[in-house]
């Protein structure tokens, strides 16, 4: 049985790409070498980041996405490193590699572009007197969430109200009118 050359170069293409996982992510290791620690801690920032933006800020109040996530993954780094699953230094190290990505992060996003693609913007809820429905469902807001938020506000009604916006740590913020 021969195997075509596009064949060999397949197989071996394949089994080539899961050896460099393994060895970069430790996928069969009992215990975690150094740099696959801070690759694996780069790996799950950045997914966490991204699930985070694709579900919403609601749950989490009054922080960026981008905190969130950093708060949650360098608990669960540290946490590692204080239950003794993986070795001690190693997991400081991977915690130290997540808080040099933050702030790196937080650095980039004083450019506008980027800041927008990690925080995202203010999403308008209410203007000129009628409710943004497609905001509102898109962000799972109801009518009684701008209720609350017309109430947090000392308002009674939405004649008081020029405009309400859903922001991008999650809270829910009214403009009031000028009169």
């Amino acid at each position: 049985m021969e195997i075509s050359w596009h064949e060999f170069f397949r197989l071996n293409a394949k089994k080539f790409t899961m050896d460099v996982l393994n060895d970069l992510l430790g996928l069969d290791a009992e215990e975690l070498l150094w740099y696959q620690m801070m690759i694996r801690a780069v790996l799950v920032f950045g997914v966490a980041l991204l699930f985070i933006r694709i579900t919403g800020m609601r749950s989490f109040g009054a922080q960026s996405a981008f905190d969130i996530v950093f708060s949650i993954t360098i608990g669960g780094v540290l946490s590692r490193c204080i239950t003794g699953h993986y070795p001690f230094f190693s997991t400081l190290l991977a915690a130290f590699t997540l808080a040099f990505c933050h702030k790196i992060i937080a650095l980039l996003a004083r450019n506008e572009q980027f800041r927008r693609l990690t925080e995202g913007d203010s999403v308008c809820l209410y203007k000129d007197k009628q409710m943004q429905y497609k905001n509102m469902r898109r962000y799972a807001i109801n009518k009684q969430d701008l209720i609350a938020a017309l109430h947090a506000a000392n308002l009674d009604e939405y004649a008081q109200v020029k405009s309400i916006w859903y922001e991008t740590s999650g809270e829910i913020n009214i403009v009031k009118n000028d009169s």
